[in-house]
């Protein structure tokens, strides 16, 4: 790991729950094909709306929604949301999707760019319920870095525990199911397909 990146706050110390760390990296041929490649994949992390392309048919769908609780195309920025479809039952707390928001967002220069969300309620919803299978604690930082020829495309979770704080008996159901099964591996698919997306285009 890069040092500045360590030292950025984008991945947050474990202190409870469960984990997860997933990573695909590739070994370019020289300097010049190392920075493009790293140009491409920061390009494709930032672009939350495509990441269904590169994880396949089968995974989540993701759309980028702004503060107002409107959808946008365009690279994710500070404090966008993100709207996460899951196959299967949705959450009736956020309206059949599971959201997060992107609490940060850092970069330096071709050694790093990042972007860290977090579990929250429904955009400018009435229910302050954490619209999410995971607890608010949980967070996802997605990282693309380079080190010398090699660029690295990650994904760490972090203080992972189910949300079943929810008054709805189905979300607590659902929610539960869920949880247990991205701690237990099944997310592995999800954020293996994205971050080899990342990279391999």
């Amino acid at each position: 790991m890069h040092p500045s990146l360590a030292a950025s706050g984008l991945i947050p110390e474990q202190r409870q729950g469960g984990q997860s760390n997933t990573s695909y990296s590739r070994h370019t041929a020289n300097h010049g094909a190392s920075v493009a490649l790293y140009e491409a994949a920061r390009r494709r992390l930032l672009d939350v709306n495509q990441w269904q392309l590169l994880t396949g048919p089968l995974g989540a769908s993701f759309q980028l929604v702004n503060t107002n609780g409107e959808a946008v195309d365009r690279f994710a920025h500070q404090g966008d949301y993100i709207r996460i479809n899951l196959p299967g039952p949705g959450n009736r707390t956020g309206q059949g999707f599971d959201w997060v928001q992107v609490e940060q967002i850092s970069s330096q220069g071709d050694a790093y760019t990042g972007m860290r969300v977090r579990p929250l309620p429904l955009p400018n919803g009435a229910d302050r319920e954490t619209a999410h299978f995971f607890r608010r604690y949980a967070t996802s930082s997605f990282i693309v870095e380079k080190n010398g020829l090699t660029v690295k495309a990650s994904v760490y979770g972090k203080n992972e525990i189910p949300n079943t704080g929810v008054r709805g008996l189905l979300d607590k159901i659902r929610n539960l199911f869920i949880s247990i099964g991205a701690i237990l591996g099944l997310s592995k698919a999800q954020w293996g397909g994205l971050v080899r997306g990342i990279i391999e285009g």
